[in-house]
């Protein structure tokens, strides 16, 4: 059966955006950067290689990456209560967009932050197992 493994998003930072997903949120750099001469440099960051984020850094001469208009956000899960973790990434100078709230349904902490992409985050509570 497939599984969902990564997504991967342009970054305009490879440095800040690594920076930003380890010592920031906390995740771990699984692998790179990797220089791909001519084309892109990759590295990839996540708890583990069962779900992860490749930053990709094009070598290719182009304006600035926008977001675009059909990209919603990305989404991680805290590792423990989600006040105190926002509260150390805001500490951290990280970009709140939304503070702590509960989901539509009621089931769990929630809250946006923003990369140095631009890129909305989501962070949520774990979810009870």
């Amino acid at each position: 059966m497939p599984r969902f493994l990564h997504t991967s998003i342009f970054v305009n930072d490879m440095a800040e955006s690594i920076a930003f997903y380890t010592e920031k949120l906390g995740l771990t750099l699984l692998d790179g950067p990797n220089h791909y001469p001519g084309n892109a440099d990759m590295a990839f960051v996540g708890h583990d290689w069962h779900a992860y984020i490749e930053l990709v850094f094009d070598l290719e001469e182009h304006p600035p990456y926008a977001l675009g208009n059909r990209y919603e956000h990305l989404a991680i899960e805290a590792d423990g209560a989600l006040e105190p973790y926002i509260a150390t990434l805001r500490e951290r100078g990280v970009k709140i967009i939304k503070d702590v709230y509960r989901s539509p349904g009621g089931t769990r902490a929630i809250a946006f932050i923003e990369d140095p992409n631009g890129i909305p985050v989501e962070v949520l509570e774990a979810r009870v197992r």
